[in-house]
């Protein structure tokens, strides 16, 4: 999926509708000079603002060294030597760095707050494609949580797919591990994990009649009893993990827990901090799934679970991990598609229960464009699709003018407002919506 940096977008919009003054680098560092508050760059002057006071009341985007991200008003700007001066409390000294820096007439940080919540407004006309396989298939069940990254009324396709048996699968690279938490040294100890914080770690063995939903496959699971205020983890090392140096690794482990944005897939490489991947909703049981790169690898790889610190204590299941290293993503198996379904509020109702255990609901759907913070951040649209995206960005801004001008200024205004209006009806970049997979219900 092709994606854009809002360090790209930024500018962009701010092209699009008359803002951007230019990028820049410093030519003395800032703090060189003693002072905090100024920004020197004899670039400015090349450039033809050779006048003093010609970028005051614009703001300033730093956009490298100690100061990236920082956003300041200009309140005094120097012509013969470049100086800028910016309100605000001290910048951080750079030393001896040079930094790189955008000049806006418009405060940057309004513009980004306009492309977030124009994703809003030009959904679904632009969208990005969600692929969700957290749910698993249980007999005798058919109401199922619609996920929450996929608009109501936007499910596209459902597949049920078959489950990959951790212990089995020959690219597991802890497949010679306890992964599929079978083995035991006693009823609280689970070989070759390793626990930090959890108050217990106990064996959950399967039963039938009733069946033990809480053993996802195999004949026992693990059952995690989590401290309150501490961050839990439980961790295997991968053997021979330096083999995969530079590689990109993947897991992806079953997890059932009524608790919700507490528990994700881990990561570790090394000593330093750990990764980790999207908390679990509260659903019941779900796939987590977290990629790292191990580019700076050099010693060890550890996964498995991680719990942040909150006041509750809580239980919860996990069974089955699985790990790669090189793919660009954690293996499924192709499912078949299910025809028979239909939204019901946030809940997708199936036809027919599962015929088969251990079966994962694959959903896919459409999803507002993902919001940007900072510049690394990224949206997943690109070309064309950037324009609609500005267009409809750019009649939110000027909008904000209709409510606040005099009769002078209106008319000036709302032909600001109808000319992106226009621009954005025209649909130049509008992406076509998934194809729908359903027969009557």
């Amino acid at each position: 999926m092709a994606t854009t940096t809002l360090d790209t977008m930024l500018p962009g919009f701010a092209r699009y509708i008359g803002a951007f003054v230019g990028s820049f680098t410093t030519t003395t560092a800032i703090g060189a000079t003693g002072s905090l508050t100024v920004v020197i760059s004899t670039e400015l002057r090349d450039s033809g603002f050779t006048n003093d006071d010609a970028l005051n009341d614009t703001f300033i985007r730093i956009t490298s060294a100690n100061n990236d991200e920082t956003v300041r008003l200009v309140t005094d700007y120097t012509a013969s030597s470049g100086t800028i001066t910016v309100s605000g409390t001290d910048l951080t000294n750079d030393s001896s760095t040079q930094a790189t820096f955008e000049i806006y007439r418009y405060d940057p940080s309004q513009l980004k707050d306009m492309l977030n919540d124009a994703r809003e407004d030009v959904f679904p006309r632009l969208y990005k494609e969600v692929n969700d396989l957290s749910l698993t298939l249980a007999g005798h069940q058919y109401r199922y949580a619609r996920p929450t990254s996929i608009r109501k009324g936007f499910v596209r396709q459902i597949f049920e797919e078959p489950r990959i048996d951790a212990k089995s699968f020959a690219n597991n690279i802890v497949q010679t591990l306890n992964c599929d938490f079978e083995t035991w040294t006693d009823s609280t100890t689970p070989a070759d994990w390793v626990n930090s914080n959890f108050t217990s770690i106990s064996q959950e063995s399967e039963t039938t009649a009733p069946d033990n939903y809480m053993v996802f496959a195999g004949t026992n699971s693990a059952r995690f009893q989590v401290q309150a205020s501490a961050v839990n983890t439980a961790l295997l090392t991968v053997p021979d993990g330096t083999n995969y140096q530079g590689e990109e690794i993947n897991v992806g482990i079953y997890v059932y827990s009524k608790t919700a944005s507490r528990i994700s897939a881990a990561i570790q490489i090394d000593s330093d901090s750990i990764s980790t991947g999207t908390t679990h909703s509260g659903g019941g049981w779900e796939r987590l799934t977290h990629t790292l790169d191990a580019k700076d690898l050099g010693t060890s790889i550890k996964v498995g679970l991680h719990v942040t610190s909150d006041s509750d204590a809580f239980v919860f299941y996990a069974d089955e991990i699985i790990v790669t290293a090189g793919q660009s993503e954690i293996p499924r198996l192709t499912g078949h598609p299910i025809m028979s379904w239909r939204e019901e509020g946030d809940e997708i109702i199936l036809r027919n229960s599962a015929t088969e255990k251990d079966r994962t609901l694959r959903v896919k759907g459409m999803g507002v464009l993902s919001s940007v913070s900072t510049g690394s951040d990224t949206m997943e649209i690109e070309g064309d699709q950037l324009r609609i995206l500005y267009a409809h960005a750019a009649m939110l801004w000027f909008q904000q003018d209709l409510d606040q001008l005099d009769v002078t200024d209106l008319n000036a205004a709302q032909r600001r407002y109808a000319h992106y209006r226009n621009l954005a009806e025209q649909g130049r970049g509008q992406m076509a919506a998934m194809p729908l997979f359903k027969g009557a219900v």
